[in-house]
């Protein structure tokens, strides 16, 4: 049988497939064009995908590669110390800082020099003689020494006099003790067992302490020699017998007022 010369020489099917060939080896091409903005990620490169040739050269930065891939490269050569600047100003004082803690002590220091002997300080008290009588006796108006004897001072100095006495009179009669210093034929200071007293007519101790006086207080003695009395006076009407025994005086100097 001869075919028709304007009859199509390829059937439906063949050409369906001839166009379905045509899509596929052009598919590629259509795909680029057609993808949306932002659509490929990770998940659409494959391992290896992008290689040298599709990177930019200088375009990556030490901040794309993991820590540790870039190795160091070797160190540059240091140029020589420079010379010292001036030095600045001084800066201004800043506030003090709170007390620390006190230190633990420090060893005790080596023990220093003796210092040079001080002056002589003036003279301390000075116990002086105790002048002792074993009795005496008066029967007259007139003081009556029971003791004498001489005190002669290194120094200016009050004198302290005690003086005691065993007492008794054969009647009533007004008698006192006393001891004094004197100087020059006359008293200078004296101490007194106090005002006109009777004297018993039991055998009574009298007694005498205190600093050698004169009517205006203390009296300083000069360096000398002095003569020391204890004496005892008998008022009117002076015809009693009146005897001490046991008699004793002490003098002390002491120093200056």
């Amino acid at each position: 049988m001869r075919r028709n010369p304007f009859r199509p020489w390829m059937s439906p099917a063949t050409i369906i497939a001839l166009v379905a060939l045509a899509v596929a080896l052009g598919g590629t091409g259509y795909a680029v064009v057609a993808l949306q903005p932002n659509s490929v990620g990770t998940a659409q490169l494959r391992n290896a995908a992008v290689t040298s040739k599709k990177v930019k050269d200088g375009s990556l930065m030490a901040v794309d590669f993991k820590k540790g891939q870039l190795p160091r490269g070797p160190r540059g050569y240091e140029g020589e110390v420079g010379a010292t600047g001036a030095t600045g100003p001084t800066g201004a004082t800043g506030a003090q800082g709170p007390a620390g803690p006190e230190g633990p002590a420090g060893p005790a220091g080596a023990t220093g020099a003796s210092g040079a002997t001080g002056a002589t300080g003036p003279p301390g008290p000075t116990q002086g003689r105790m002048w002792t009588q074993a009795s005496g006796g008066v029967s007259s108006c007139s003081p009556t020494d029971l003791i004498t004897q001489t005190l002669t001072l290194p120094t200016t100095s009050r004198v302290q006099l005690a003086a005691t006495a065993q007492v008794v009179a054969a009647g009533t009669v007004p008698i006192q003790l006393t001891a004094e210093i004197w100087s020059g034929g006359a008293s200078v200071a004296s101490v007194t067992s106090g005002p006109m007293m009777n004297a018993p007519t039991t055998k009574d101790l009298m007694t005498i302490i205190g600093i050698a006086s004169d009517v205006n207080g203390p009296v300083d003695l000069a360096a000398g020699t002095y003569q020391l009395r204890l004496r005892l006076t008998e008022d009117s009407p002076c015809n009693v017998a009146v005897n001490a025994t046991g008699i004793s005086m002490t003098a002390v100097t002491l120093g200056t007022g």
